[in-house]
């Protein structure tokens, strides 16, 4: 089928609609030559006022006026198909090399004061986090080949474990020319296994203290509430999946994508039944109730009520007595 070579102006504002020939009023759509992207004539034409003007000179009334062009309606070749460019990749030595230092990384630093130091490492290495300068964090994204797409490279505050603005990509820091970047789920790899359930997170953040606090699941991130869609939920069909959306509007959007998938998709609502703020999320729960474990803990009972009773705190000094809370 060939080509329409002349069409109406598609409205681009108002500098695309101009004065009618017959009405004068500025609702007047010129034609236009597909193939040199130039109008016709000024009164080459459709008035959209359709029923007070209806004023119509056509691209054939307007030939048949001035004569024909041998090239007027020459058909022009048909478009060569886009080369489609593979995604690039990032030097796996170059990940691997990250996979260490966690005392420069602010983001390791903070989760060792919520979980033991061991357990941290063997969960950031599991998971492909690496350290850059300036005590910054790497999340990898690394497909189920192993392939490296890229990295993102962000800078926590240790103390609260939040985010303090610097958010930039690996193959931006490395100025890798011509990169395609293609990005996979963090945690990607980790879908080799389906047998074990995956749990999808909005951030890398939440995902490392997801699996940190429920290792039951292979916990993944797309990145943000908006990165998750149906096309990329249905592509993990063949798993059994729970997603674990922040607090307040993520849990109604994701739960609608959810219901469209093409499998049954469990929407966690933890967070939905607690106390927590609009836009909390898994990371902020695990915090919440690490810190009230913390408090409830016997070491901490016991400096609080000796802290009251300076009478009591000496007579455990002086008798070494040990108190216990039952």
């Amino acid at each position: 089928m060939s080509e329409i070579r002349y069409s109406l102006e598609k409205y681009k504002g108002r500098s695309t609609r101009y004065h009618c020939p017959q009405c004068h009023q500025r609702t007047f759509t010129r034609y236009i030559d597909k193939h040199t992207n130039k109008h016709l004539s000024e009164y080459t034409g459709r008035c959209n006022r359709v029923e007070k003007c209806a004023y119509h000179f056509t691209p054939k009334m307007y030939f048949e006026k001035n004569g024909y062009e041998p090239d007027d309606f020459k058909i022009p070749p048909p478009k060569t198909k886009p080369i489609i460019k593979p995604p690039s990749c990032i030097d796996k030595k170059l990940m691997l090399a990250s996979l260490t230092n966690y005392h420069q990384n602010n983001f390791a630093i903070g989760l060792t004061k919520y979980f033991p130091e061991h357990l941290v490492l063997e969960v950031l290495q599991k998971y492909y986090v690496g350290t850059a300068k300036g005590n910054k964090t790497i999340f990898w994204q690394v497909n189920r080949e192993r392939q490296v797409r890229t990295g993102k490279v962000m800078l926590y505050n240790s103390a609260t474990i939040k985010r303090v603005g610097y958010i930039n990509w690996v193959h931006h820091i490395n100025k890798q020319k011509d990169f395609n970047l293609k990005q996979v789920f963090f945690g990607a790899h980790l879908l080799i296994d389906k047998i074990r359930p995956v749990a999808i997170a909005e951030g890398e953040k939440n995902a490392i203290f997801g699996a940190l606090y429920y290792p039951q699941y292979n916990w993944i991130a797309v990145g943000s509430i908006e990165m998750l869609n149906v096309r990329k939920l249905n592509d993990l069909k063949d798993y059994q999946v729970t997603l674990f959306p922040d607090k307040g509007k993520a849990f109604e959007k994701w739960s609608k994508i959810a219901e469209s998938a093409c499998f049954d998709v469990h929407v966690n609502n933890v967070l939905e039944n607690t106390y927590l703020n609009e836009g909390d999320d898994i990371a902020d729960l695990v915090i919440s109730i690490k810190k009230e474990q913390y408090q409830t803990s016997p070491n901490v009972l016991n400096k609080e009520f000796l802290k009251k009773n300076p009478y009591m705190k000496l007579l455990v000094e002086k008798l070494d007595l040990i108190i216990e809370f039952t």
